[in-house]
């Protein structure tokens, strides 16, 4: 198959927010359902699926499908790009012809979420949890800092991140925060390590 034939077919969002009422495998299977509409397919079209920190064949199994071909890579939140990647190289080499790629996260709600575990014995058990190191605010805050040096780059600029952000999201409908931030308001130190750590929890 051509590199031409391979496309991005549907796309959808679940409901956004705090959602008691869904876990997130139900929040998967909703996204999934969603997508298809989309495409004009139905599961029984599926024979591909993905999805990172619950296993994608558990979601195969929620949503009664048996697929040729599945991916499970997590790597944090860039998961999903590479799994459109894989996919993609799948469909090439023949091994399946329509993939879900998955994933629900209930961030607010917490329903249904995988405990964060380490084991001790791991490289992160071993030379990170025990000093502290284990989420994006302080696991970011060492190569943010070295970027900083290398190119010059002050808080105030970062902060204009946040600014075009809440810019955009001034603009969605679906947006969970309306309100517009000024770099005045969110470039001082700590005011930007409040936001980081809202924005990654959210």
């Amino acid at each position: 198959m051509s590199a031409a034939a391979i496309a991005i077919v549907g796309a959808a969002e679940t409901d956004l927010g705090a959602l008691p009422q869904m876990s997130e495998m139900d929040l998967r299977a909703d996204a999934a359902h969603r997508a298809l509409a989309d495409a004009g397919l139905t599961l029984a079209d599926v024979d591909g699926i993905t999805s990172a920190v619950d296993s994608p064949l558990a979601v195969a199994h929620y949503l009664g499908i048996t697929p040729a071909w599945y991916d499970g890579t997590s790597v944090g939140g860039c998961s999903f790009l590479i799994h459109v990647r894989h996919a993609a190289a799948a469909i090439r080499a023949g091994l399946c012809e329509t993939v879900l790629v998955l994933h629900g996260e209930s961030g607010r709600s917490r329903v249904g979420s995988t405990p964060f575990v380490r084991p001790p014995f791991s490289m992160m058990g071993q030379f990170e949890l025990p000093y502290g190191v284990s989420m994006p605010p302080n696991t970011f805050t060492l190569p943010a800092l070295r970027f900083m040096k290398e190119t010059g780059t002050t808080h105030e600029q970062l902060a204009e991140v946040v600014v075009a952000q809440s810019h955009w999201a001034e603009a969605n409908p679906r947006a969970s925060r309306k309100n517009a931030s000024r770099c005045k308001t969110c470039w001082t130190p700590r005011s930007l390590r409040t936001r980081s750590t809202s924005s990654s929890a959210a």
